[in-house]
């Protein structure tokens, strides 16, 4: 996948250039009637101003993988071609995740438990968490570092150091469906030796959920902000 260069990327200026052409051009073709329409039909027009602009998605194959592992593994019919990806960061290794509408932590370690053997630290994934910087209400994308084990460079970190406003880590469901892939693709697990702080997430409580293979299973629990053991991290996501 080739990495986007500053060259590559539209400035502020540029793209509010752009904006006024075409809002000059929509308040010429359209009358109110018609714009009250495109308001109610926000992905038709999407995908008709694709057509127009003749945008390349270079994404498709990985729209149609996504689509086709949760018709497989969830048995959900799902259509990810208008979902909006979000700008790969260029340093480091990251992956895409779509992530479904309606997709829920019980749902997915659901999953998890027909697939290998799994531990959770309560019965319903869904009533204990009490909060996600992500949430399902839409179908979204999410790039999240790709790599076995937690971000390095957050080893020996708490979730209030690293990740105090939760806007770096990923959500408890993103861990889940990121094992779920990855297990699919290779057959192994992710968080080996280390166990990952999802701290997009917070439990009811304030404190953070974890995921990690720990003694031949898929584990979820919990930790307290201020916990810190050298092995344990975060996993980025943007």
């Amino acid at each position: 996948m080739k990495n986007e260069t500053k060259s590559d990327r539209l400035s502020f200026a540029q793209l509010g250039v752009l904006a006024g052409i075409i809002m000059e051009f929509l308040a010429v073709m359209f009358n109110a009637p018609q714009l009250k329409y495109w308001l109610e039909h926000k992905t038709e027009l999407k995908k008709r101003l694709r057509e127009v602009f003749k945008i390349v998605d270079e994404y498709v194959d990985i729209r149609i993988e996504w689509a086709t592992f949760y018709k497989k593994n969830f048995d959900w019919e799902v259509d990810f071609s208008h979902v909006i990806i979000p700008t790969m960061p260029t340093i480091g290794k990251w992956r895409l995740l779509f992530i479904p509408k309606g997709m829920r932590p019980q749902l997915a370690f659901e999953v998890c438990t027909k697939l290998f053997k799994t531990s959770k630290y309560c019965d319903n994934l869904d009533d204990a968490i009490g909060k996600n910087i992500r949430t399902t209400g839409e179908h979204y994308a999410v790039w999240v570092r790709d790599e076995v084990e937690p971000d390095s460079e957050t080893l020996g970190k708490s979730t209030r150091q690293a990740d105090p406003d939760m806007k770096v880590g990923i959500t408890l469901l993103e861990g889940i469906i990121f094992e779920i892939k990855y297990f699919t693709e290779t057959g192994k697990h992710l968080n080996i030796k280390g166990v990952t702080f999802c701290s997009g997430s917070r439990i009811s409580g304030g404190n953070v959920p974890s995921v990690s293979w720990s003694d031949g299973k898929f584990e979820v629990y919990w930790n307290d902000l201020d916990n810190s053991v050298s092995y344990y991290g975060i996993r980025s996501a943007v």
